[in-house]
């Protein structure tokens, strides 16, 4: 989690309720939408992405 640690140029930059999320320019989404999860137990944290193509 953070900012990438790539080039920064490679990524498109969305806030949504005041979290930066950072998408890589080639990724390519299903209905041009991606959902993002945030799930924490106890110090376990993850991110889960739905909706992207490969």
């Amino acid at each position: 989690m953070g900012k990438p640690e790539e080039v920064l140029d490679d990524f498109d930059k969305y806030d949504s309720d005041g979290i930066e999320i950072y998408v890589r320019c080639d990724v390519q989404a299903k209905n041009d939408e991606l959902k993002v999860k945030y799930s924490k137990i106890l110090w376990n944290e993850k991110l889960i992405v739905e909706g992207m193509l490969f």
